[in-house]
């Protein structure tokens, strides 16, 4: 695959400082870690540290991986900054096996990671790698903003608004792909700029997911809407989908 973040790394968190997690995913995670007993984790799409800086604070054991190099020097600079050592490999989240030979209690991919795969044979070799490095009674959580609800939404969406910066997603949507055209401006006496970025995600929803982890073997398949653990339906502004590894 091409590292399509061997640039859009450097700016990515122009989003906002890596603390700034939302305080309903933090309990979320949080809650349903306790309730499994999970105290090793890996974060397979760790991008620029977000989620490992947060799990590591919660007390967890923690690893990250990302198939992006330079996603990963970010990642290592932040946390580096804030005083947290945390295990850092490159890896293609299709063959964990090839990185990790540990097992792990929870494996997250978060934040519409997944979806850069474009097909079913591919999406299955990722499901199916990270269930083979899961403990039994592992917990695998999904977690994206494309739902049936923001799907319906209108195409050009301001994310980031300051005075010297902003972001803005113009989004394409057909039966199976969506192409997000991610335009940065840079606009201070200091820093005069324009970047484009484009990603095209798969779209896969409830019913996608249902399907795909049932063939990697996942068990006690659940979707939520939200971070307070409403169920997933048509009015839902995310999916986060938390399976089982039995075996």
């Amino acid at each position: 695959m091409k590292d399509l973040y061997d640039k859009f790394a450097y700016d990515y968190d122009e989003f906002g400082p890596i603390e700034a997690y939302l305080g309903d995913e933090k309990t979320f995670l949080n809650k349903i870690f306790s309730e499994h007993g999970v105290k090793n984790v890996l974060d397979c799409a760790c991008g620029t540290g977000q989620h490992l800086l947060m799990l590591a604070q919660l007390g967890y054991n923690v690893w990250g991986s990302d198939f992006s190099k330079a996603m990963l020097e970010v990642a290592h600079k932040n946390l580096h900054n804030r005083g947290c050592t945390i295990p850092l490999e490159q890896c293609d989240f299709r063959f964990l096996e090839q990185v990790f030979e540990i097992k792990f209690d929870a494996i997250v991919c978060l934040t519409n990671s997944l979806p850069h795969l474009h097909t079913d044979e591919d999406l299955l070799t990722a499901l199916r790698s990270m269930k083979n490095r899961l403990s039994k009674n592992g917990l695998l959580i999904l977690t994206q903003g494309t739902t049936h609800f923001t799907l319906s939404l209108p195409s050009i969406e301001v994310v980031v608004n300051r005075p010297d910066f902003s972001r803005i997603f113009v989004k394409e949507n057909d039966d199976r792909f969506q192409t997000i055209h991610i335009l940065d401006l840079f606009h201070s006496a200091e820093h005069l700029e324009s970047n484009q970025y484009d990603i095209v995600y798969r779209i896969l929803l409830d019913e996608d997911y249902k399907r795909l982890l049932s063939q990697a073997g996942f068990t006690n398949i659940r979707m939520y809407g939200d971070y307070k653990m409403n169920n997933y339906d048509a009015k839902s502004w995310r999916l986060i989908v938390v399976a089982e590894s039995l075996e």
